[in-house]
């Protein structure tokens, strides 16, 4: 099974479906291409979102890579530092989750996140190729998302990536309650200090 690898340049990182989080803005009537500004300018409408699964922003994490997995577990090699349970999660007709950088959500495009791609990358100027977000197919449905944090049990060297987390999705037929995963005393996702 390919390893997928993210790099986080903005320490957070986000999981979404494209066209809920297009139909989230067109409800809210917002053109907004700046869509953490969106969030930060209205607490209401940043907790509504939350609530009906339009995105989960998951920080503060260091601006590190990051081996991502959904519905998938890491091997022996790893051990689970940390989980947290529950967050709710909505993907839309696309079949389509994204998981990426919170830097993309600084200037977003929805054409940025099409079906003809896995990935979004870039090259540095040592020709090494980083993702910033990585496309997972899910079926359409609401979820809940079980957050697990791992680490490497040996520490490799550089360019190897030693942090990871797995995503489960735990599919369900509404949403009862929500939690929100910015109350930084109640939930913890920076693996690396764990």
């Amino acid at each position: 099974m390919k390893e997928y690898k993210l790099d986080v340049s903005d320490y957070g990182l986000y999981l979404l479906s494209p066209k809920k989080l297009e139909s989230f803005l067109k409800e809210e009537k917002s053109r907004s291409k700046k869509i953490l500004k969106f969030f930060q300018d209205s607490h209401d409408r940043y907790i509504k979102s939350i609530k009906d699964g339009t995105w989960l922003p998951i920080l503060p994490i260091n601006s590190i890579e990051y081996i991502i997995k959904v519905n998938n577990n890491f091997n022996e090699d790893w051990i689970e530092v940390h989980q947290e349970k529950g967050f709710n999660l909505e993907v839309f007709s696309d079949n389509d989750l994204w998981i990426g950088s919170v830097s993309n959500l600084h200037n977003w495009d929805i054409k940025d996140y099409s079906d003809d791609k896995d990935s979004n990358s870039y090259q540095t100027l040592d020709d090494e190729t980083l993702y910033g977000s990585l496309r997972f197919n899910v079926p359409k449905g609401k979820y809940l998302v079980n957050i697990k944090g791992y680490k490497r049990k040996e520490e490799l060297e550089y360019p190897e990536t030693n942090f990871g987390f797995s995503f489960e999705l735990e599919s369900v037929e509404n949403f009862d309650g929500y939690k929100d995963p910015r109350e930084d005393d109640k939930y913890k996702f920076n693996i690396t200090q764990m």
